[in-house]
């Protein structure tokens, strides 16, 4: 019997009678790849990572603790809440580094010494004064740790602000500050000219309370400045300083009361060197052994005695005086 004729068309076509390409046939041969030998054994893998350095490195640089409380009577009479914070701050050497760069007027001073963004107020050696310390005073930021303490709310919800900024942009938020003071302290003083010119003398502190009826912020609100309220400033109750903290300072008053005492040790020391010592417990063995030590106890003991025996002195023999 003849088999039947198959057309070449017809290989290339599926049950459904739908026609496939030509080369459909050679791609699906190619296609056909080995399981990979990590399906058939899975093995454990490891991956390094290196995260980035410098400014753009995930490493916590600072954590702060905070703790407030308040009382019944405090709530009722409006106080503020009694607070402690306490922050630890890494700084990093790329934070210092660039800190010329940003301020121009430190360049002139970066040959003579190494500048950089200066602390706060808090963390300068007379925090308590308004006006800012002398350019040789300035301390700036290093390389390391520092430690922040305060007893301000205002001042903690100032530092959580902080803790999104860097050193550059923490020091252009400290100068507007300060100018923002300056204009205020500029403007109360010309205010309390204004207002002792008006009273023909200096106003006293009823007169002042007559005069200003508002209570106000030192900073200026919407434009207009408020009047002047006194109290503490917040970075007045609050304290930054660099770990560990220098023991020079801490050492010195008990150098000073123990100086004495130094130079006693110092000259007994001298004396066992010298041999002085020795020979002085030479000569007290020598003499404790002749009947000298018997000879003056015995008289004082006679003396003892014989005063004991003449009693009390008579007050008409004593003499006025």
């Amino acid at each position: 019997m003849s088999t039947p004729m198959v057309p070449p068309d017809a290989e290339n076509k599926d049950s459904n009678e739908k026609e496939l390409p030509h080369n459909a046939s050679t791609q699906s041969t190619t296609r056909k790849e080995p399981p990979s030998r990590s399906s058939m054994w899975p093995l454990p893998s490891i991956s390094v990572t290196r995260h980035p350095s410098g400014k753009f490195s995930p490493q916590t640089d600072e954590r702060c603790f905070s703790y407030c409380s308040q009382t019944t009577r405090g709530r009722t009479e409006g106080r503020e809440p009694s607070c402690r914070s306490v922050c630890f701050r890494r700084v990093f050497a790329h934070e210092v580094r660039t800190a010329i760069a940003h301020d121009d007027t430190l360049k002139a001073k970066a040959a003579q010494k190494d500048y950089g963004f200066p602390l706060p107020p808090e963390g300068q050696p007379n925090a308590d004064s308004l006006s800012s310390p002398k350019s040789d005073d300035i301390r700036y930021w290093e390389e390391g740790w520092y430690l922040w303490t305060s007893r301000s709310r205002w001042a903690t919800q100032e530092r959580l602000d902080l803790m999104m900024w860097d050193l550059d942009h923490q020091d252009h938020w400290q100068r507007h500050k300060d100018d923002v003071q300056k204009q205020w302290d500029d403007y109360w003083a010309e205010h309390q000219r204004q207002t002792g010119e008006q009273i023909h003398g200096t106003p006293t502190a009823a007169g002042a309370s007559n005069n200003i009826q508002l209570e106000g912020t030192p900073y200026p609100v919407d434009g207009q400045m408020l009047p002047k309220q006194e109290g503490k400033h917040p970075w007045q109750e609050s304290t930054l300083i660099k770990l560990p903290p220098p023991l020079t300072p801490l050492l010195e008053p008990i150098h000073d009361l123990l100086e004495p005492s130094f130079k006693v040790l110092t000259t007994l020391q001298r004396s066992f060197e010298s041999g002085a010592h020795a020979e002085l417990a030479v000569r007290m063995w020598e003499k404790a052994r002749t009947p000298d030590p018997f000879i003056l106890a015995s008289t004082v003991c006679r003396k003892m005695w014989e005063k004991w025996k003449e009693g009390p002195p008579d007050p008409d023999t004593t003499s006025d005086i």
